[in-house]
């Protein structure tokens, strides 16, 4: 849990910019990406991080060698300055007179699970707010590439290494070994992810999960995979039907009462979350607008399944 200190008395905000600043280094977890981003120098941005810890009264970011990963402390404000940013966006628009109709298409891709059960959801608020916006989803577990312009925004459980790429965090996850809760029911006590051999379900080439299981001291082989699909979703509905266990996103299985999660001491396998997006995202305001909702809903989620 974040800490209690609260700030003296006599401490006020009185410069809005340090919060920009914040917000920047957040997201892009560097002082150059953060600085490039804002229009700033990387003297200032460090000025304005240094002068927001001395107000707060404690540092907010780890400082490792080429990031600035935020802490507990930062996060718990990130958390609550989001619609602030939101909303000063807005003000922007009307004061410099821009027209605030949000129209057109943007499309948006993400693995085949997280856009069949999380993105419908997330972006239903979204659509009924703004009636001329149009979202596709390419839910697939192939890559597109921003850069061709295959997709406009990007949700990818890695870090993208393109320059002309504007990546933000939006949470950690982890992948899980889960199983419906009959079966987890009929396993025997000292039970070991090598006694489930033949109870696995998995992709079509299950070569990577081999080589992770392997790493763990257990062997396992093409046949102990009972059922195979290129779909994670269909990976899904055969752990819920107790054909066998499958490695999981928490966040997705989290939410399925019917799923238990086994071995947890051995199968934990973390991953970052990015919200990626084209360039043009900052000339585009229906991008802006599809990105931002995103950002806010997705650390939400990603919060929450943490805890």
């Amino acid at each position: 849990m974040p800490t209690n200190k609260v700030m003296s008395p006599g401490a006020r905000l009185g410069d809005w910019n340090l919060l920009r600043s914040f917000i920047a280094v957040c997201e892009t977890q560097t002082l150059t990406a953060a600085a490039d981003s804002l229009g700033l120098s990387q003297p200032t941005l460090g000025r304005h991080i240094r002068e927001l810890e001395t107000l707060v009264g404690e540092t907010l970011f780890d400082r490792l060698p080429g990031r600035m990963r935020p802490n507990e402390r930062a996060e718990f404000l990130l958390d609550r300055l989001l619609p602030l940013r939101e909303g000063v966006g807005r003000i922007e628009h009307a004061i410099w007179g821009r027209d605030e109709v949000v129209a057109g298409t943007v499309r948006v891709t993400t693995s085949e699970i997280l856009g069949v059960l999380v993105l419908p959801r997330v972006l239903a608020p979204l659509l009924a707010d703004a009636p001329l916006l149009q979202v596709e989803v390419q839910a697939s577990d192939a890559v597109q590439n921003l850069l061709r312009r295959e997709a406009d925004i990007a949700i990818r459980f890695f870090r993208p290494e393109q320059d002309d790429v504007i990546a933000i965090s939006v949470g950690q996850t982890e992948i899980g070994l889960f199983g419906s809760k009959e079966l987890v029911d009929s396993l025997p006590e000292c039970c070991t992810p090598g006694d489930l051999k033949g109870r696995y379900v998995g992709g079509v080439g299950v070569e990577q999960a081999i080589e992770i299981a392997a790493a763990a001291g257990h062997s396992l082989q093409l046949s102990d995979f009972r059922f195979r699909s290129m779909s994670s979703v269909a990976q899904l509905h055969a752990v819920e039907a107790g054909i066998g266990v499958a490695g999981l996103p928490v966040v997705i299985a989290a939410e399925r009462p019917a799923l238990v999660r086994v071995f947890p001491e051995v199968v934990a396998q973390p991953m970052s979350v990015w919200l990626c997006a084209h360039e043009d995202l900052r000339r585009s305001l229906r991008m802006r607008r599809v990105f931002d909702h995103l950002t806010v809903t997705l650390r939400k989620l990603f919060a929450a399944s943490a805890r």
